[in-house]
């Protein structure tokens, strides 16, 4: 759906760099490809902050959301990919202290979260820029993290190794229903 711009609370900064590329990206194609995700009773957003500042620098008063409810128990948080196969302590944030950031200002630092829905979250909008109200270009220096380009790879290296150890597990999990497929074959031959 296409939303005010205004009705949405920011809950990460953002990396400059990616950013920059992903402003690129945008422009150059006309197209915003996947909704901004956001909790419908408190507008904090849970998916899309680099889209979010986007719209803002570039001054439209409208952005392509997908609402949820952020409190549905099949909504979850974490602060690595491996916490949506497993639940544990390590995650150290919960969906109260979400809310409370997105609606105080206090923004985490970039890619702190992660969210897991029982959705695909790479479903497609493909809303045409020109589709979306526009207004002035704002100032969005104050949502952008203070780091070098250096950080931002590390950064993106370790996301990397995080998207590795969730692909192992997900090769564990094919190993162990294989198994049980196997299992259960036998005993219907």
């Amino acid at each position: 759906m296409i939303e005010e711009i205004k009705k949405l609370k920011p809950l990460e900064m953002v990396f400059p760099n990616h950013l920059k590329i992903l402003c690129k990206l945008i422009i150059d194609s006309g197209i915003i490809e996947s909704p901004i995700i956001a909790d419908k009773k408190t507008g904090v957003i849970l998916d899309g902050s680099h889209r979010y500042i986007f719209f803002l620098k570039y001054g439209y008063k409208e952005a392509v959301v997908k609402y949820i409810d952020y409190f549905d128990e099949n909504i979850r948080v974490g602060t690595h990919l491996m916490h949506r196969h497993i639940i544990d302590k390590t995650s150290n944030i919960s969906k109260e202290e979400v809310i409370k950031r997105g609606l105080s200002g206090n923004l985490f630092p970039p890619r702190t979260t992660r969210h897991f829905f029982p959705f695909r979250k790479n479903t497609f909008a493909n809303i045409s820029l020109i589709d979306l109200k526009k207004g002035k270009p704002r100032d969005v220096a104050q949502y952008i993290a203070d780091v070098n380009i250096e950080d931002e790879i590390l950064h993106n290296k370790k996301y990397i190794d995080e998207i590795d150890s969730e692909i192992n597990e997900i090769i564990k999990y094919l190993d162990e229903v294989s198994l049980t497929k196997v299992y259960l074959k036998k005993q219907i031959i």
